[in-house]
């Protein structure tokens, strides 16, 4: 039997909880803000971002500039960005200058009012501080030279720069890094230009044409190499890794070809046209973002982390492209992740053993009732969860195969990723699909599974015990 570290520290894995951060109104210091409702104040839908940051070595602060295209859902007279730790200098809406306050975690803007469904632009500009709050509780992760943002562990991508920080209010984007020439500026997507500047400076400038949730972004900048080759079905695998130990991640970051058709063979085409591994110098958490997987170099260089990679990389599905709507339906993020993950480490530990992937999901199945008493049920998690919404998610979807079959439950899965691609998923959504494709009512069974407070026998498995030692 496997050890059970992916079991206990799963707690370190990138998730996908917290939704609309900063968007409680009374987080702001200004009085104005504090009496409007944050619904009120987020009626539009985010279209695109521009983001520009600028990195000086002397410095913790940054200069940047955030247009957002939106659309208008409701008439608006005035409307809020969420925004921490920076100023901010200017604000303009369709061009022109416009009234707003700045204060805790808002920017609340005052513009020409804007009829229902109108599409405007806003644009502001800022200084933001890389510091974060007691505990490091807050998105940045520095080195002696450049950092890279952790914005998911405590849904502060708002602390980096304006905008609507909602997992369902997804967006393109276009992101621009400026830096010393003798360092690299690193961002999600696709490098459309790179350009030297006068002052030894370089900007690269990134382009993320599919929508993209607020939290799932990385901005960095070090003494980086980045590199490109083709990758299995078109893919272009993109890496970034510290250039003092290019040559020694060179061989393990090769396993991200191996990672991709397995996962592709099972879930159909990866969603996106550019994926590999952010390996970023000093201290932090793996964590997926949209078309990049960020694990430390010093992690990476210490083994080829099998069912952390595979993990991060079906987030790419299932989180990044298949996005939850709110926080009781991150299992279908966190649960996927975690079920792939395993059986793709299962495979790799103990080649050619059909019964490796089911001895892991009864080690999974030992712990599911200890973890639903302490963090609830999968899609009715208590405000501090995680783990249940991975092992019981898991579980859920394991059951799911279990009763309907392995080559049902792949068109399931393969109905999901194709219906929502781009797009969010709920609970219910989930169900439904499962439903009709397998042409059999599976509400109850899932039902069970994501909601109940008791683990429910696991189909096939009668001798499974919840809330013992697997043996």
């Amino acid at each position: 039997m496997k050890p059970t570290y992916r079991l206990i520290t799963l707690g370190l894995v990138g998730a996908t909880a917290v939704l609309a951060a900063g968007t409680d109104a009374t987080a702001s210091t200004t009085d104005t803000a504090r009496t409007v409702d944050a619904q009120d104040l987020m009626r539009y839908d985010a279209l695109h971002y521009d983001v520009g940051l600028e990195y000086r070595s002397d410095s913790k602060d940054m200069e940047g500039t955030t247009t957002l295209k939106a659309r208008a859902t409701g008439a608006l007279s005035r409307f809020a960005l969420d925004f921490g730790g920076g100023r901010v200098s200017r604000v303009t809406v369709n061009g022109r200058p416009a009234r707003f306050q700045a204060g805790g975690e808002r920017v609340l803007v005052t513009p020409k009012p804007l009829a229902d469904g109108a599409e405007f632009s806003v644009t502001v500009d800022f200084v933001v501080t890389r510091s974060n709050g007691p505990d490091n509780h807050g998105p940045w992760r520095e080195i002696e030279d450049g950092f890279a943002i952790d914005p998911q562990r405590y849904q502060t991508v708002h602390h980096v720069y304006p905008c609507k920080n909602d997992i369902a209010d997804k967006a393109t984007y276009t992101i621009s890094v400026t830096a010393p020439a003798h360092l690299t500026g690193v961002a999600n997507g696709d490098l459309a230009q790179t350009r030297q500047l006068p002052g030894g400076r370089t900007a690269r400038t990134y382009r993320m044409a599919h929508p993209m949730p607020a939290h799932d972004g990385q901005i960095a900048v070090g003494p980086y190499s980045l590199t490109t080759r083709p990758g299995p079905d078109g893919v272009t695998i993109r890496d970034v890794v510290p250039t003092a130990q290019a040559g020694q991640l060179k061989q393990t970051l090769a396993r991200t070809d191996d990672q991709l058709r397995w996962q592709t063979a099972r879930l159909g085409a990866y969603p996106f046209g550019t994926y590999g591994i952010f390996a970023p110098l000093g201290t932090i958490s793996p964590y997926e973002s949209q078309t990049m997987t960020t694990i430390s170099a010093s992690s990476l260089a210490s083994g080829p982390m099998d069912y952390l990679r595979a993990h991060e990389l079906n987030h790419q599905w299932f989180g990044a492209s298949v996005t939850p709507v709110k926080l009781n339906d991150d299992w279908t993020a966190e649960g996927h992740a975690h079920f792939y993950g395993t059986w793709y480490d299962s495979e790799q530990t103990n080649p050619g053993s059909p019964d490796a992937f089911a001895a892991d999901m009864r080690m999974n199945y030992a712990m599911d009732q200890e973890v639903r008493d302490s963090e609830g049920a999968p899609a009715r998690p208590k405000p501090v969860s995680g783990q249940t919404q991975r092992v019981g998610g898991a579980l859920a979807l394991y059951a799911l195969r279990q009763t309907v079959g392995a080559q049902t439950f792949e068109r399931i899965e393969r109905a999901v990723v194709s219906r929502f691609k781009d797009g969010v998923v709920s609970t219910a959504d989930y169900i439904a699909v499962a439903s009709q494709v397998s042409g059999r009512d599976v509400s109850g069974l899932l039902k069970d599974w994501l909601y109940g407070t008791k683990t429910p026998p696991m189909p096939g498995h009668p001798d499974w015990k919840s809330g013992t030692s697997a043996s």
